[in-house]
């Protein structure tokens, strides 16, 4: 699929949606969280559809909804332990310090379809801040599948490949994970897939940058 294609979502009664006019329906609907699920794909000229089926959970206490970033918001404040995802084999990763700039750290891997799909979301946040924020892509894949999928795919951020021993010591549950780190390197919000936050993300990184 190319990056230029547009996404359109067509919801269980017919109504075909773009991205701003979805984001505004599923707001419409209710103060509890909003997911979706996706039924089908079709392209047609330079756009693709996306069929949906929506479902609200509530967001009260006696939801069974499980959160799995919860654990990781629980962090904002602390550092990210940075070093800790350095695998043996990445090379001249250690001697980089993402200290000084913000950062975006993403948990993903090559398998993952969610995460794939919010990769054109992740480009265009390094391609708008390139040289002043920095972006990480960490994942417990072999370099050699990493490497195949980025000859196909481009994927714009510095990668961290073979270390699930660090990923599963922090507790990284659910993918994508995205956590947005200040110039300190301590977290200041997580994420799950930022197709729907992307803006908000990108608002909150020009704030940082010009702080």
């Amino acid at each position: 699929m190319s990056q230029a294609q547009i996404t359109y979502y067509q919801i269980e009664d017919g109504r075909v949606m773009d991205f701003f006019q979805f984001e505004k329906y599923k707001k419409s609907l209710s103060t509890g969280l909003v997911l979706y699920k996706k039924l089908s794909t079709r392209e047609a000229q330079d756009s693709v559809i996306q069929t949906v089926k929506i479902s609200v959970v509530k967001s009260d206490p006696d939801s069974n909804y499980y959160d799995p970033f919860q654990v990781h918001r629980e962090k904002i404040g602390q550092r990210f332990p940075m070093e800790e995802f350095v695998s043996s084999d990445s090379s001249g990763m250690d001697d980089v310090d993402y200290t000084g700039k913000p950062t975006i750290v993403n948990f993903w891997f090559t398998n993952c379809g969610p995460c794939i799909a919010e990769i054109p979301y992740l480009n265009q946040l390094e391609k708008e801040f390139r040289g002043e924020v920095n972006f990480v892509a960490i994942t417990f894949d072999k370099s050699y599948f990493v490497n195949r999928f980025l000859d196909r795919v481009a994927f714009n951020f510095d990668h961290i490949t073979e270390v699930r021993p660090a990923i599963d010591d922090y507790g990284v549950q659910a993918y994508p994970m995205n956590i947005l780190l200040n110039k300190d390197g301590n977290v200041v919000q997580v994420y799950g897939d930022i197709i729907v936050e992307h803006l908000h993300l990108s608002a909150a990184l020009r704030e940082m940058v010009n702080e």
